[in-house]
C-alpha cells in the first residue's frame, strides 16, 4: 500500500523564523533539509543562555555565562568547548561523534568606534545519525559583550 505523504513527518523540517502570518492563514511553512534543521539548532543552542528556555533551563550555551571573563586562557577555551559538545551530545540526536573547536580572534571594528572585539568562531563536526554522513557547522560570535555575526 502507497503511503499519501512522501516523507514521514520525522523527515520534515521547518525552516526559521517561523512566518507566522502563513501559519495563521494556514498556508503551507517554509521547509528545510535535516542539515539546515540541526544548522538552525545548534545556532539557537549557541545563542541562548542557560535558563532563558522556561522549558528545558539546560538548553543553551555556557558562552553568556562567561562572556565578561579573561578569554585567553586556554581553560576558558577548554570549558567553553566541552559545554558545547555536551549540549549538542544531550539535545541533538541527530548528530554523531561530535566534534567542537573554538577559537577566539581579535578583530577591529572599522567606523565612528574604532575598537577591538573577540571574535569567537565555533566549528562544529559530525555524522548524521541516520545516514552516516559527515556534518559540518560554523558559527561566529562576537563576544564582550556577546552579538551574532
Amino acid at each position: 500500500m502507497k503511503s499519501t505523504n512522501q516523507f514521514s513527518m520525522s523527515q520534515e523540517y521547518y525552516r526559521l523564523p517561523l512566518n507566522f502570518e502563513e501559519l495563521l492563514q494556514r498556508r503551507p511553512l517554509a521547509r528545510c533539509s535535516v542539515q539546515e534543521s540541526i544548522a538552525q539548532h545548534l545556532y539557537l543552542m549557541l545563542t541562548t543562555h542557560f535558563g532563558e528556555s522556561r522549558f528545558d533551563p539546560g538548553f543553551g550555551c555556557v558562552v553568556w555565562q562567561q562572556d565578561f571573563e579573561v578569554m585567553t586562557t586556554m581553560r576558558w577555551k577548554d570549558n567553553v568547548q566541552r559545554s558545547v559538545e555536551l549540549s549538542i551530545t544531550e539535545r541533538e540526536p541527530r548528530l554523531e561523534q561530535v566534534k567542537v573547536v573554538i577559537s577566539i580572534e581579535d578583530f577591529e571594528m572599522k567606523g565612528v568606534n574604532q575598537r577591538i572585539r573577540k571574535r569567537l568562531e565555533v566549528t562544529v563536526r559530525a555524522v548524521l545519525h541516520r545516514t552516516n554522513e559527515p556534518f559540518a557547522f560554523r558559527a561566529s560570535l562576537f563576544v564582550a559583550p556577546l552579538a551574532v555575526v
